[in-house]
C-alpha cells in the first residue's frame, strides 16, 4: 500500500473540494434578454472559429450557463448559422444602411455617411463584420441564397438614396442606377481590408469621397 504523504494528502484535499464547490450560476435574465446573451456569445464564436463551427458547448462556456440551457434556445448547428447570419443581416440594413438611406442630405454624403458607418462598425462591432465577410464569399448552397436575400435589401437601401439624388438634381442622371448600387455596397469589402490591414479613419473617409463623388458626378 503507497505511503501516504503530506502532499498527496493535500492534493486529495483540493480534488475533494473541486468537486464539492457549487457552479457559479449565470446572472439570471429574462428568456428574450438570455437569448439575447447566448446570441452575442454565438456570434463571437462564429467570429472567431467560423460559421458551422461554433457548438453549444462553446456557447454555454462563454455565457456560464448550462449546454441544456443553449440547446434550449438553439436546438441545433444548423439553427445557431441561421440566427447568426439574420442578426448579422439585420444589423447591416437596419444600423448601418436604414439610417442614411432617408435622410435629406446630399445623396453622395448619404452614400458616405453609410460607407463610414460601416467602417466604424469595424471598431465598434468587429464581430457582426468578420462575420459578414465570411458570409459574402460563402457562394454555395442555402447560405449563399440567404446572403444575396441580404444583398438585395442592402441594394434597396441604397437605391432609395440614389433616386432621391435624381430627383433633386445633386447626382449626375448619366448615372447607371442598378450598376451604381452595386459598386457602392461592394465598397464595403474594400473598406473591411483597407481597415483590418492598418489603413486609419481618416484615410479610408478620403478613399470613400474620392470613389463616391467621382462615380456619382457629386453636384453639391
Amino acid at each position: 500500500m503507497p505511503r501516504l504523504t503530506k502532499k498527496t494528502a493535500d492534493k486529495g484535499r483540493l480534488s475533494k473540494q473541486a468537486q464539492t464547490k457549487p457552479r457559479v450560476r449565470a446572472t439570471r435574465m429574462s428568456p428574450e434578454a438570455r437569448r439575447a446573451n447566448l446570441l452575442q456569445g454565438l456570434l463571437h464564436i462564429c467570429a472567431e472559429k467560423g460559421l458551422g463551427e461554433a457548438y453549444h458547448s462553446d456557447v454555454a462556456a462563454w455565457a456560464g450557463v448550462s449546454v441544456p440551457t443553449v440547446f434550449h434556445y438553439f436546438p441545433t448547428k444548423e439553427e445557431m448559422v441561421e440566427v447568426v447570419i439574420a442578426e448579422v443581416s439585420r444589423f447591416l440594413i437596419e444600423d448601418i444602411v436604414g439610417p442614411h438611406s432617408d435622410e435629406t442630405d446630399n445623396a453622395s454624403d448619404s452614400v458616405v455617411h453609410i460607407l463610414m458607418a460601416f467602417c466604424d462598425a469595424i471598431d465598434d462591432h468587429p464581430d457582426y463584420v468578420r462575420v459578414w465577410l465570411e458570409w459574402s464569399v460563402a457562394v454555395r448552397g442555402t447560405l449563399w441564397e440567404e446572403y444575396l436575400r441580404f444583398y438585395e435589401n442592402a441594394l434597396r437601401g441604397v437605391k432609395r438614396v440614389l433616386l432621391r439624388g435624381l430627383r433633386d438634381g445633386s447626382i449626375d442622371r448619366g448615372v447607371n442606377i442598378d450598376v451604381a448600387c452595386r459598386v457602392i455596397v461592394g465598397a464595403a469589402h474594400m473598406i473591411a481590408q483597407m481597415r483590418f490591414a492598418g489603413s486609419n479613419r481618416e484615410q479610408i473617409l478620403e478613399t470613400v469621397t474620392s470613389l463616391v463623388n467621382t462615380y456619382l458626378g457629386d453636384r453639391k
